[in-house]
């Protein structure tokens, strides 16, 4: 029993001591454990993903697609009047009176409660054949509203896309930003280190020591500035994916410009596809029928008529006791409007000034179309010198820096011209990062405008 006890209490001594020993071990798997798994919740968000997101959940689109599948449903032969009108109707009418009734004869009839029944039903049946070709006119109309509820569900799904995209291409260009504040923080921090060195072995003052305290503080507000800006830019898109607002992910930082726009092949592919354009010119056609539909108001109507009915009827008192018929009938008819006080006319006249606005409209787009597609092409080619140019500069800029800071390090400049140096290097990375976001907004622009946006949907 006694060296039963020893033994457990030997156990437990060496346990003790093995805590100890991977205590440290086991904190740092920890750690490293809660690391990986954060990683992990910040899954990478592609922007072909964000934009299936969208298709899927964007509540302004998913109202577009409703709005064109209400147009679908609205256009069909029976709505423009091709198709027969069937009605059927069927009344019972039940009546109780007193009768008191004296013939000529001197004969008296008088019944008290006396009831009799009515029964009406009948099956009637319309066709309008011919209506001076109206009803053609308006399913060709039909037709051309359905096509623009499906035009205006591409418009929606173009304009989503386009702040989708920017949306993106911000949290990119704010993930950059954040990258260059968080190494301008380590670099002032490395500076006050060298500072304090200095000061310590009375090198320099405590006033640079504060000075480069300042500059530390300064870098650290930016800092969390744009860690804000970041923040914010992720809600906005999780706002249009119509998701959660506090959904984190990761975004591409890599986003590489398409270099090889053309300003005639958009122009070209603008006039032909834009789609503000096709239901400008929709709009036009559909005012070409309703012309159409009005001057067959001035033709005559024929319709084709037939139907069965039937009648019954018993009563109590009176001279019928009970009596019934039943029968078809059928015919035409044709009707023809010969005056209603100019209504037509004037009708005609407002239709034919709507077509001519229209036309204004269609051009009046199609000069800001190619305005827009001029200008955007002109900020899309100076948005790729630019982003040439500080490419370069930001290589100047950091080469230009790390001599500074070697230089600083052996007393051969102040720290003044170090921080200088330091904020040179920090606006030109932030140069160069607003020149590939407005090169690639102007692009998403181009793309929209040529309709060709989709062409970023991969499978």
């Amino acid at each position: 029993m006694k060296k039963k006890m020893k033994f457990q209490h030997n156990l437990n001594i060496i346990m003790i001591f093995s805590d100890k020993m991977y205590s440290k071990k086991i904190a740092t798997i920890l750690i490293l454990s809660f690391l990986i798994l954060g990683a992990k919740a910040q899954q990478m968000l592609t922007l072909n993903e964000a934009l299936k997101i969208a298709l899927a959940n964007n509540y302004a689109i998913q109202l577009a697609k409703n709005d064109a599948e209400i147009a679908k449903n609205s256009n069909y032969a029976g709505a423009a009047g091709m198709l027969p009108i069937i009605a059927a109707t069927a009344s019972q009418d039940n009546v109780v009176n007193n009768t008191a009734q004296k013939f000529l004869n001197g004969s008296e009839n008088n019944k008290d409660a006396a009831k009799s029944n009515q029964l009406n039903a009948g099956v009637e049946l319309g066709w309008t054949i011919f209506d001076g070709l109206k009803m053609f006119a308006t399913k060709n109309k039909l037709n051309q509203l359905q096509d623009i509820g499906e035009l205006r569900m591409r418009l929606q799904i173009e304009q989503n896309f386009s702040r989708i995209m920017r949306a993106y291409f911000d949290i990119s260009q704010n993930k950059k930003l954040l990258n260059a504040y968080k190494q301008s923080v380590k670099i002032s921090n490395e500076r006050l280190q060298q500072a304090n060195d200095k000061y310590t072995v009375g090198k320099v003052s405590k006033t640079e020591v504060l000075k480069a305290q300042v500059d530390l503080n300064t870098d650290k507000s930016a800092l969390m500035k744009q860690q804000n800006l970041l923040q914010n830019a992720k809600i906005n898109l999780n706002q249009l994916l119509a998701r959660d607002l506090m959904t984190d992910f990761e975004v591409e930082e890599n986003i590489l410009v398409n270099q090889e726009l053309k300003l005639l092949e958009l122009q070209s592919k603008a006039q032909s596809q834009n789609t503000n354009l096709l239901i400008v010119k929709k709009n036009l056609q559909i005012n070409s029928f309703v012309i159409n539909e009005i001057k067959a108001e001035r033709m005559p109507s024929v319709q084709l008529k037939t139907g069965y009915n039937i009648n019954r009827q018993a009563s109590e008192a009176g001279f019928l006791q009970s009596s019934q018929t039943n029968g078809y009938h059928y015919g035409a008819a044709l009707s023809l409007n010969v005056f209603n006080g100019f209504s037509t006319d004037r009708r005609l006249q407002n239709a034919k000034l709507n077509l001519k606005s229209t036309d204004f409209v269609l051009k009046d787009s199609l000069s800001k179309l190619d305005l827009a597609v001029q200008q955007n092409y002109n900020t899309y080619t100076l948005a790729l010198q630019l982003l040439q140019f500080e490419t370069e500069n930001v290589t100047v800029a950091k080469t230009n820096f790390e001599l500074a800071n070697e230089q600083y390090k052996v007393g051969v400049i102040t720290a003044i011209e170090l921080r200088d140096a330091q904020l040179n290097y920090l606006l030109s990375q932030t140069r160069l990062s607003a020149a590939q976001f407005d090169a690639k907004i102007a692009e998403t622009e181009l793309l929209r405008l040529s309709a060709d946006i989709f062409k970023v949907l991969t499978n």
